[in-house]
């Protein structure tokens, strides 16, 4: 009873007095009204649901005797409890000025067109702001007839707001309060302006949802509606893109965009930038303005890499004592030695000798780029090595995917980590081996919003200022606005707790959950959800909570590619336990069971240091919906701090100890009192309320709240935001200028493409363009320099693809590091022109010598096809060096593979696994070409020996 005293004084902000003249009228009114309930019972009850509503003193006062408590508390109680009133629009438009976010001005025409809307029927439509008077009323009515139900007075509000402050407006609209309304609202009224509109979700999942849901809605406006996630077909791409509103990710909004600029597949050929609304439009446009779309496709010239990053592989798991400097030095001076005397020996490696003496890192044109990029794929080989699965990544269909621990939760089915860092993943676990890519198309989230002319945004927590500062200087123009929620939020949070070992911090949750999920004398079984950082502690917790609550009240809910219905579909019942990631912690709209909520809710344990505040507020509000009571705590482990946390922390360390020493020094000063002395005072207060006995009882509880001491964590919580701030300001500083002015020369490039386009055909518009998309790739991976002025690049930019264009239309390379001769020479082929084809592999061969095999092979087709003078003799010649090159690159792919298994010294990943079957296939498609060339060989020999003619003739494969 008295831990819900203390916390009914900490959560329901009551004054210590205060609280002491309530305690003493209960006592009071126990005893004069003889309540047959036991005391402990009855008063527990009483104090649980002051707590939970959120009672003040006011609302319990008599109102005929301001100052004192009625006499009946528990119907007063009942009452409020009771009550399902929503906030009036007054008391919605009163919290809205006292924020100062909108201009006066404007919230008068709100207070005009809702009063109008929401209490008029059938009454003419006044002059003054007809328009949206008559579309908000057409609106509401297309609500209420598709879904059985008004729009609420804080939904119209909120569309009135956005549609009169201008082109850019993000509001916040509490979880629960439903955003997905106002957005169908806004999206209609956008259309209705004949404008395209995009509505960007923040999973394709809710996408597709809301597009349906809201289908019958649009319908009846004459509105068509779509969703282009999971459609990948030009025609449905196409006639989705028809429509006047389409739901979708941003991932695929910018992808499309690219399809239809970069690819030129026309995808949506007259679909302009017009309106965008950004549902969760703080993670997308904040934590996730970096991430960039990109079409990746396959290029050979990366592939020769994979030994490189073998190579840095195994060097940085062989030796304990190496560093990033010492690694580079390694992996250099076998780069550039003649014969790569620091590879390990044939014994330890069980590979040929001679496959060493080579000098098997040797890549022309590429040595460059290498020497630039040594230092940072090294760093990314040591990150691998700390990375965790199941905290940054899981492994799913044979790949490594990356997981948004730290904002949603999200397994990123479609990312790839750059520089390297993907391929070393997939070598820690064997998996299949992917090849770094070329980005030659790009979209960021950041340009991808600033593209469009009207930019509406929702989400439950825009953040804080430092936050909105961002936003604003991100998009320029850009308004914020706070929504109050229409009821009365009844969320309470508890005392954080700090755990120091990971043990205890394991107990300590499930000592919590427990608690909460079983029933007491005074409320029925809560439902829990804990919230974890990864994937992986999920798990642990999931296991120790196992012991002690039941199987079929404990669910996981951690990984988007499972069926999660049991948990987004079922009703949470009292009992029920979610252990979660993130990903129940943006958007997931829990089904609480009324039985739940009379008890005091969803009780939501935030296991770690959220990465800010709006990851928090996120997570707290999965609870406390709809005016229904819920409550949160934070319980950390201080070993699962981040490193920069850590590091401000213990710089704050001697201030602590010292306040800790004076609170020591206080403590052991002040008199003792124990709760057994209250206990005393309060059954003498029961048995004889008199003035003598009640001041007693008063002065002993007085004592007791005083002495109890509050843990806000806001130490850990302010060194967290002033990491955050760092963050950001690097971002804004740093990262958007970088990114800004790659996108500004993509663009340049993309121009350039328009002229190529627009040329009469000379050649194939096909080969030469893709020998551009890779001569633009290069130069983006080997001259942009992002210190450099974005005039200068793109003066040299221009200056380059210019000359790349001229010596393409003159059938040459613009460098020995793309494969336009090899794939010119097999569309001659394919032609019939064989000489044309010759001289190009001819070309191919002299200026890019690394891996040429396919090149000789099919040279030697075209001298057969050709038939001229010696042409057996020649096509002989081309073949025997094709089998050398093939053997070639069989030991490369031995030695990658070597190299990989022999960083492991986990006994589990000899053989067998995904990547030793990948590199069989490899190695199997090497021995097949060789058996080919082999069997050629044999016929030519027989042919020029017998003086046959050869005949060329297409088998298939």
């Amino acid at each position: 009873m008295l831990s819900s005293s203390v916390d009914l004084v900490k959560y329901g902000q009551w004054s210590h007095n205060d609280f002491v003249d309530f305690f003493t009228a209960l006592v009071k009114q126990y005893g004069v009204r003889k309540v047959k309930t036991d005391f402990y019972t009855w008063m527990a009850k009483i104090l649980y649901q002051v707590e939970i509503h959120k009672i003040s003193k006011s609302e319990l006062l008599a109102n005929n005797v301001p100052d004192q408590f009625v006499d009946d508390i528990e119907g007063r109680i009942a009452n409020f409890v009771n009550e399902t009133k929503e906030k009036s629009l007054k008391q919605i438009l009163e919290e809205i000025k006292a924020a100062k976010d909108i201009d006066d001005k404007i919230l008068h025409q709100v207070k005009d067109i809702v009063l109008y809307v929401s209490s008029s029927k059938s009454c003419p439509v006044p002059t003054h702001h007809k328009d949206k008077k008559e579309i908000l009323m057409k609106l509401c009515k297309a609500v209420k007839d598709t879904k059985g139900w008004n729009p609420r007075l804080t939904q119209m509000v909120s569309w009135c707001i956005i549609v009169l402050s201008g082109s850019r407006q993000l509001i916040q609209v509490g979880t629960g309060e439903g955003k997905s309304c106002i957005v169908a609202m806004l999206a209609a009224y956008r259309a209705m302006n004949r404008e395209s509109v995009d509505i960007i979700s923040s999973s394709p999942v809710l996408a597709e949802r809301d597009a349906k849901e809201w289908g019958s809605f649009y319908k009846q406006l004459k509105i068509t509606v779509d969703y282009n996630t999971n459609k990948r077909e030009v025609l449905k791409l196409r006639e989705c893109y028809k429509c006047q509103v389409v739901y979708g990710t941003a991932q695929d909004f910018a992808g499309d965009w690219l399809r239809q600029r970069f690819q030129r597949e026309n995808v949506r050929p007259d679909r302009e930038f017009q309106c965008v609304i950004v549902d969760e439009v703080d993670s997308l446009m904040l934590d996730k303005g970096l991430e960039v779309v990109y079409i990746n496709s396959e290029m050979p010239v990366m592939e020769p890499l994979n030994v490189i990053l073998a190579k840095i592989w195994f060097v940085v798991n062989q030796f304990e004592d190496v560093d990033v400097e010492k690694a580079r030095d390694v992996i250099r001076s076998s780069l550039m030695a003649e014969d790569s005397y620091m590879l390990p020996s044939e014994t330890s490696l069980g590979i040929p000798a001679d496959s060493l003496k080579h000098n098997n890192f040797h890549i022309p044109g590429f040595q460059e780029h290498i020497n630039g990029r040594l230092k940072i794929w090294i760093e990314n080989a040591f990150l691998a090595k700390t990375m965790t699965l199941g905290h940054e990544y899981i492994q799913h269909n044979d790949s490594i995917v990356p997981v948004d621990f730290s904002s949603t939760g999200v397994v990123q089915n479609d990312m790839k980590w750059g520089d390297g860092l993907q391929q070393f993943l997939e070598m820690k676990h064997q998996t299949r081996l992917s090849n770094m890519c070329m980005i030659t198309n790009f979209k960021s989230n950041v340009n991808l919003f600033r593209s469009y002319k009207y930019t509406y945004g929702l989400t439950g927590t825009l953040g804080n200022k430092t936050e909105l500062n961002l936003l604003q200087n991100l998009y320029p123009g850009i308004k914020t606005c706070k929504i109050p929620s229409f009821k009365r939020r009844k969320l309470y949070e508890k005392d954080g707790i700090v755990i120091n070992d990971e043990n205890g911090w394991v107990q300590a949750i499930c000592n919590v959950v427990n608690k909460k999920a079983t029933q007491t004398v005074y409320r029925g079984s809560r439902a829990v959800l804990v919230i974890c950082e990864t994937i992986k502690r999920a798990e642990i917790i999931h296991n120790e909570l196992s012991k002690t609550i039941p199987m079929d009240k404990l669910k996981m809910y951690t990984n988007n590619n499972v069926d999660n219905s049991n948990v987004t579909s079922a009703v949470v019942t009292g009992g029920c336990v979610i252990v979660a990631t993130n990903l129940a912690g943006r958007g997931t709209d829990l089904k609480v069971c009324p039985h739940v909520n009379v008890s005091g809710g969803l009780f939501v344990v935030q296991t770690f240091l959220p990465l800010n505040i709006r990851v928090e507020q996120q997570a707290f509000g999965r609870t406390a919906r709809e005016g229904n009571p819920g409550s949160a705590q934070l319980i950390m482990c201080c070993s699962h701090f981040s490193e920069s946390v850590k590091l401000m922390m213990a710089l704050k360390l001697p201030s602590m100890l010292l306040n800790l020493v004076k609170d020591l020094k206080a403590a052991v000063a002040a008199p003792r009192l124990s709760e057994n002395t209250f206990e005393e005072t309060l059954k003498m207060c029961q048995l004889d309320p008199n003035e003598k006995n009640c001041e007693a009882m008063k002065k002993d509880l007085e004592y007791l709240l005083n002495s109890t001491k509050t843990t806000s964590l806001e130490l850990e919580k302010q060194t967290r935001d002033v990491i955050v701030q760092t963050r950001l300001s690097q971002m804004l500083e740093d990262d958007i200028p970088k990114i800004t002015k790659k996108e500004e020369l993509f663009s340049e490039y993309l121009n350039f493409l328009d002229e190529i386009y627009k040329q009469p055909q000379r050649g194939s518009h096909g080969d030469i363009v893709a020998s551009l998309h890779e001569c633009w790739g290069m130069w983006l991976l080997m001259k942009f320099n992002e210190k450099e002025s974005t005039k200068t690049l793109k003066i040299q930019l221009k200056k380059d693809l210019q000359s790349a264009k001229e010596k393409l239309y003159c059938y040459q390379s613009p460098s020995s590091m793309i494969y336009h001769y090899a794939r010119t020479g097999n569309t001659f082929r394919h032609k019939g022109s064989h000489a044309d084809s010759i001289e190009m592999y001819t070309r191919a061969l002299a200026n890019n010598p690394c891996w040429p095999a396919i090149a000789l092979y099919n040279r030697a087709l075209s001298i057969l096809s050709q038939a001229n003078s010696g042409h057996i003799v020649q096509a002989l010649a081309d073949l025997e060096l094709a089998e050398q090159a093939v053997d070639s690159c069989i030991k490369k792919l031995e030695l990658t593979l070597t190299f990989i298994k022999s960083s492991s010294k986990d006994p589990n990943m000899a053989s067998g696994n995904v990547l030793t079957n990948q590199f069989k296939i490899k190695k199997l498609t090497q021995y097949v070409l060789k058996s080919n060339i082999q069997k050629a060989i044999q016929v030519l020999q027989r042919a020029e020996s017998e003086g046959y003619n050869v005949r060329i003739q297409k088998y298939p494969v």
